[in-house]
């Protein structure tokens, strides 16, 4: 497999866009997915589970993953900062001391923020002297990786006004995965967050009920739309006067109304 600009003599998987989503292979089979292709991050680990689901899941995020199969050549990296490396300490066992310690030297990766992924039964014998920015125990959760990946952008390239969507009385940050009514902290679940943050990207425009099913909760999800229905009351219930901005459009289905 030919190696990206941006790599160094290591074996990677590297994500580029296709018509109507994104491709890739890892180590000669094809991923497809649907989402667009976003920052960099860097996993370095084993070209086999779970270092390949955390690609996927890396992808799943809207991230462009590019994966480090350990061990590796000098330099790491040649190409511009990654939004984050992610150590698999699942995979790599001792060597993860020496995965860690090598991307705090490489000179393409040492200004990024270093997550590190460790089993949960590990975590108390960790040792804490190598210089990662932030933990992640295994197993983890979607929502929680999403989460870390952004608040280590957030703490290294502060909070962008891109993170920021408000409308009205109603702020979502994304990078915190937070939500508020007039300052006040708004308890959501994540389909509830992503749904909500995906009407407010797209203020005005109807979705049907189909559409925000597929949108939100993936193609692969095989419940009823009236899953939407109950999730739209809960948004409305919680975020009160504010949520009076998610119309019903009779017939058709839900829209994100513009502030006056």
């Amino acid at each position: 497999m030919k190696q990206p600009a941006g790599s160094g003599g290591c074996a990677r998987a590297h994500f580029m866009p296709a018509a109507g989503g994104c491709w890739g292979q890892v180590w000669g089979y094809e991923m497809r997915c649907s989402v667009s292709v976003g920052p960099a991050v860097v996993a370095i680990g084993l070209n086999r589970e779970p270092t390949t689901s955390l690609v996927s899941d890396l992808r799943r995020l809207s991230y462009s993953p590019e994966l480090i199969a350990w061990p590796c050549e000098r330099p790491l990296w040649r190409g511009p900062r990654p939004a984050a490396v992610v150590v698999d300490f699942r995979v790599l066992g001792v060597d993860a001391t020496r995965a860690c310690q090598a991307a705090r030297e490489d000179h393409g990766l040492r200004r990024a923020p270093l997550i590190a992924i460790v089993p949960e039964q590990e975590a108390s014998r960790l040792d804490l002297s190598l210089g990662f920015d932030d933990l992640l125990l295994s197993p983890y959760r979607l929502a929680e990786l999403a989460a870390r990946l952004r608040l280590a952008r957030w703490r290294t390239e502060g909070e962008p006004a891109r993170d920021i969507i408000r409308a009205g009385r109603l702020v979502l940050n994304q990078a915190t995965y937070q939500a508020a009514v007039d300052g006040r902290p708004v308890e959501l679940t994540l389909k509830e967050y992503q749904l909500l943050l995906f009407m407010m990207r797209q203020p005005g425009r109807v979705f049907t009920r189909e559409e925000l099913l597929y949108h939100v909760w993936g193609d692969s999800y095989f419940g009823g739309t009236r899953t939407v229905d109950v999730h739209i009351r809960r948004l409305r219930a919680k975020t009160e006067e504010a949520g009076e901005l998610i119309e019903t459009v009779r017939g058709v289905g839900y829209r994100f109304a513009t502030p006056a």
